[in-house]
């Protein structure tokens, strides 16, 4: 059974690409809001929106497209200052990578304590990150290590009203990531990655299957039916036909029955952004 509807908590625009006709797309798979991710820009290859580019469809798509603005992290952050500046020029929420410190260094706590202010959910990268084509990484100090999950746990101990999505299930630690949303109300997760390529597909279902054996409707035995019910539909970089298929293969699996499989799909993502179901 299909879902009623499905948001995108987690996608990227690139300049390469036909804007119009992604969300042509978008819509023809009944997908009624994307979450665009935008980056902070480090050299002229870089191909991703920056929130100046985002603005101007912001205004185009106000019915489908959800900002999530770029804040820079590097040695010398942006101020909370910059958080307003993007509430009001239509963002909904924020786009946290790349941190010269550990993400729950207190250097970013006034970066947080503004976003839980302004009611701005913030999506982390967490989990390795890919190598930066502009060869620019160390220079920036990219480590992967300062965005492990576990780190959420200082931050949503310090700010329970923050609304915190971690990206790709914090690839390769999983269960970092999976105790945080089975411990902290204000803490969900995609399991987006990979370009969607079957070994990614196979990592996520290792990380959410129960042992050999187990009784699949009983949370105890199958732990994957409580996790679904913190964990959010996202595609990161490839197109929603491939995530909606990969995503089913999951649950089917995991025989994940099919409220969960609309809070997966849309309802957390409601839950996250304060959105009513008639504003979908």
């Amino acid at each position: 059974m299909r879902p009623k509807y499905i948001i995108n908590v987690h996608t990227h625009l690139h300049h390469y690409q036909n804007i119009e006709e992604r969300i042509k797309l978008w819509r023809k798979c009944n997908v009624r809001k994307v979450c665009v991710a935008c980056m902070v820009p480090r050299s002229p290859k870089h191909t991703y929106f920056t929130n100046e580019d985002l603005i101007p469809w912001l205004e185009r798509y106000p019915d489908i497209l959800v900002g999530m603005g770029a804040i820079n992290l590097s040695k010398n952050p942006d101020p909370p200052e910059k958080i307003d500046e993007l509430k009001e020029q239509g963002f909904a929420g924020l786009k946290f990578i790349r941190p010269y410190y550990p993400y729950n260094h207190e250097i970013y706590f006034p970066l947080y304590e503004r976003a839980e202010k302004l009611g701005m959910p913030i999506l982390f990268h967490t989990g390795w990150v890919a190598i930066g084509r502009d060869g620019l990484d160390g220079k920036y100090g990219v480590d992967s290590n300062n965005m492990r999950p576990y780190y959420f746990d200082k931050i949503a101990r310090a700010f329970p009203k923050l609304k915190i999505i971690g990206a790709h299930l914090g690839k390769p630690h999983a269960h970092e990531a999976l105790s945080m949303i089975k411990h902290f109300p204000n803490i969900y997760y995609d399991f987006s990655g990979g370009s969607g390529r079957k070994d990614h597909e196979m990592w996520v279902l290792r990380a959410l299957s129960p042992m050999p054996g187990a009784d699949m409707t009983d949370p105890a035995e199958n732990p994957a039916l409580e996790y679904f019910k913190k964990l959010c539909f996202a595609t990161d970089n490839p197109e929603p036909p491939l995530w909606i298929e990969i995503s089913d293969r999951i649950m089917n699996k995991l025989c994940i029955p099919q409220e969960l499989r609309e809070r997966f799909y849309w309802k957390n993502a409601c839950e996250i952004f304060g959105w009513d179901e008639s504003e979908l």
